[in-house]
This record gives C-alpha cells, structure tokens and sequence, in this order.
C-alpha cells in the first residue's frame, strides 16, 4: 500500500539543507513535488512495535524483555523517560523504492539525488508521526501518556542498541529491515525507536532535537535558526 501520510514540502527543504530560506526556485520545487509524488505512490510502509515494563534508575533505562534484560545507558533516554514504568519498541520503515529512486536519479543529476533522499528522510518522519498519533490516541483512552519518541544513534544513546532492536524484535523477519555490519540499515529510510509510557502527562523528559546533545551542530536540527 502506498504511503498515506503527507510529506510536508518544508521538512524536504529541511533535509536538503535549507536553512532560513523562505522560497526556493521553481525548477528546485518542480523537482521536489516531483520526488513527493514519487515516494509517496512507491513507498510499502511497514512497522512493528512491542511494549515492555521498564525501570529507570540514574543513568540507566532497564528494558524488561521477559527472560532477558537490556539496559540502555544514556543520559538522554533516562532523562526522556522519567517517571515511565513501560515503553513501546518499535522499528518502521518505508521499503526500498526510495534507495532505488535515488540510485536511479544519482546516474546523471547528484542535485536530484539529493533530493529523492531528502523526501525519504521526510516520509519515513511523516509515517512515524501519524503513527505516533494513533499510539497516543490508544494510551491516552486508558489514562496513559507518551514521550517523545528517541531513537540509538540520538544524544548519548549508542547506536550499537540497534542490535537490541532487531533481536527483541525480531525486525529482519517481521518487516524485511536489514542490519549491517556497521548498524545502517537497509531499506535505509527505515528508523528504530523507544517511546516511554506513562501516567504523567506533563513530561518531564527531553522533547525532540532540544534534548539532543548534538542540536547545536547537526545539519538537520530543529533547533537551530
């Protein structure tokens, strides 16, 4: 099924890079409603996610996965779920037509590329937020509340977590996401994430890049102007 969710034109300019630019060129945002349309018809999105009861103590969020506990250390994450006694897990991604489209436009416009990249980075957000809806929407109807959602790789949580994703998960089966050697995965427009539960619904914990300790430097912030 194709994507449903909008793929908002101004987080395509975010991703590409520009910053503080109010209109862009025709011919670039000819190219960028043209990669919309693109992605969005040939995007499959597939996603898994699993709850577990969780502790957080210090530094530390504890992941209570039946036989096994993980612990994830980070300061970030501990900070963004504060006061949650459970999380949902979860991995999603928009398939590979995207990975192929820019493949596709790199053999003769590097600009174009780009730009097929950018409206994946933008989807895959899209999805996950309507998603976000939907799962705040449940927990909400039973007096429950939910953080933003943190992925490995994000502040000071290891991207080497992404191994605990895929095993917990089991990701490669259920929904095609590879992992690699060195932790990309493939489809590369896909995303791993932890989102906290919990009864509180004034957070206290980080909220988007503003809790991240790379806001100040990351091309893609938010944050900065």
């Amino acid at each position: 099924m194709p994507l449903e969710s909008e793929i908002p034109v101004k987080e395509v300019q975010r991703y590409m890079g520009y910053r503080g630019i109010a209109d862009i060129g025709p011919d670039i945002r000819a190219k960028i409603d043209k990669a919309i349309g693109q992605v969005s018809l040939q995007s499959h999105p597939r996603i898994i996610s699993k709850e577990y009861p969780v502790t957080v103590r210090d530094n530390d969020v504890t992941i209570h996965a039946g036989s096994e506990d993980v612990v994830l250390h980070s300061e970030s994450l501990a900070r963004n779920l504060s006061g949650c006694c459970g999380a949902i897990l979860l991995a999603a991604t928009i398939g590979p037509a995207c990975d192929m489209l820019v493949r596709r436009a790199g053999v003769t416009s590097a600009v174009d590329a780009s730009i097929y990249q950018a409206a994946g980075a933008a989807a895959i957000e899209s999805f996950l937020d309507d998603m976000n809806d939907r799962y705040k929407a449940d927990y909400e109807a039973q007096g429950l509340f939910l953080r933003p959602r943190f992925s490995p790789g994000y502040g000071d949580l290891k991207l080497d977590h992404q191994r605990d994703w895929f095993r917990l998960l089991d990701i490669t089966k259920q929904i095609g996401i590879e992992l690699t050697d060195s932790l990309l995965m493939v489809p590369t427009k896909s995303v791993t994430a932890i989102i906290g539960i919990g009864i509180n619904k004034g957070t206290q914990g980080c909220s988007g890049c503003a809790g991240c300790n790379k806001k100040g430097t990351c091309d893609f912030s938010k944050e900065r102007a």
